[in-house]
């Protein structure tokens, strides 16, 4: 089968969760032996059509739009279609992660192809945030271009065979933004983890070693998108309290966006430059041993996690999660051990979960015990048979097949 999948940009690109799922995907129906292509907003100066580890990869670039033009989601639309026309006039099936490009799909091979969608996050839900954060020019036109994307969802939704989501969390967002008759159309598939490739090693201190990270302290590792909504403002408020407290601990940020010279600022402001370290983007090969090496993952998400796919990474490591109960995370974190949770996403009950994590407060729990669990539940072998079964449009068998 000729497959298309659309996402908002390549893993390769810029990683983040939904392209994640994405990338995964392609990678396993090309193991499946079909021929896949991932069409995603690029940037200029790279390739329009790279071929990557079997799998197509095609970049489009929107024109330049002002904000307040309602022609700005459209150029998208124009300008993925072009792209496709140029390079793949035919598919067999369509899965799309993002309304724009994946309405663009819809619109350009029509409904006869087979389609699914999955909804990572609700588009008004995550954009309303995004746009809260910029420009006065955007904040006010931010109504006009929440209801376009709201239409443009919707309307994918309609039209695609199956929809999938990865939470009862997002499903439910889903009912109250589009109305009950799509949720109910609305599949539950979990996210996954490769169980084979993030697993426990048996010498933590010699994996901080090969790191580079201190050795004598406990490691507190995040990575995340440094924006507004995963809450790293509040961690790093949180981590002056402690350390004000006496307590000891080093605090890794793995990950890039448009804040990093902020919380630089805001981490210096606090006097936490001596244990906080920003790691910048860290390397899909380099993941594995970061979880392995922490002492423990902390998940601070202000707003809006709709799954939480690192979360399941940290537990196949062996490591536990520390988070704030936004959105989806307690779906997942309440199957390992709710006292994982904190009390809100607040920066004073953020400071009091790990002031009980490092005054050893909280259960324990064995790294094969962790790595067990999330194998048994979220192993990529079986959820992501299932995911792709949607995609391709055939039954359950085809969830197991090699």
């Amino acid at each position: 089968m000729k497959i298309l999948i659309t996402t908002i940009r390549h893993y390769h690109d810029q990683p983040t969760g939904s392209a994640k799922v994405a990338f995964d995907e392609a990678a396993e129906l090309r193991r499946r032996g079909e021929d896949v292509w991932v069409l995603a907003q690029g940037a200029p100066g790279l390739p329009e059509h790279e071929l990557k580890d079997g799998v197509h990869l095609l970049r489009y670039v929107p024109a330049e739009v002002a904000p307040w033009n309602p022609a700005r989601g459209s150029a998208h639309q124009k300008a993925s279609a072009a792209v496709l026309a140029r390079h793949l006039p035919h598919v067999d099936a369509i899965h799309g992660h993002i309304p724009l490009t994946g309405l663009a799909a819809l619109d350009f091979y029509g409904d006869s192809v087979h389609s699914c969608y999955t909804i990572h996050s609700p588009v008004t839900m995550e954009m309303a945030i995004v746009w809260r954060n910029s420009s006065f020019l955007r904040r006010m036109t931010a109504p006009i271009g929440l209801a376009m994307l709201n239409r443009i969802e919707a309307e994918c939704l309609r039209r695609s065979h199956v929809i999938t989501a990865l939470s009862q969390y997002t499903i439910d967002c889903i009912r109250r933004i589009h109305g009950k008759e799509l949720a109910k159309r609305v599949r539950l598939i979990p996210g996954w983890v490769d169980t084979s490739r993030f697993v426990p090693v048996e010498d933590r201190g010699r994996a901080k070693a090969e790191l580079g990270w201190p050795a004598d302290l406990p490691i507190l590792f995040t990575l995340r998108r440094l924006v507004s909504r995963m809450g790293l403002d509040r961690l790093l408020v949180a981590s002056h309290r402690l350390q004000g407290e006496g307590l000891k601990f080093h605090l890794m940020i793995g990950g890039s966006g448009p804040l990093r010279g902020q919380l630089e600022e805001q981490t210096r402001t606090l006097g936490l430059s001596n244990s906080v370290t920003f790691l910048g983007r860290v390397e899909d090969r380099e993941l594995p041993l970061a979880y392995a090496a922490c002492d423990a993952f902390v998940l601070p998400t202000a707003e809006l996690e709709c799954f939480g796919l690192i979360a399941l990474e940290a537990m196949s490591a062996g490591r536990p999660v520390l988070a704030t109960p936004v959105g989806a995370i307690p779906e997942v974190i309440r199957k390992f051990d709710s006292s994982w949770l904190a009390r809100s996403a607040e920066a004073e009950d953020i400071a009091d979960l790990l002031r009980q994590y490092l005054t050893g407060k909280l259960p324990e729990h064995a790294s094969a015990q962790l790595h067990d669990q999330t194998h048994r539940d979220y192993n990529c072998e079986q959820v992501l048979g299932e995911f792709i079964a949607a995609t391709v449009g055939r039954d359950e068998h085809y969830a197991g097949s090699d």
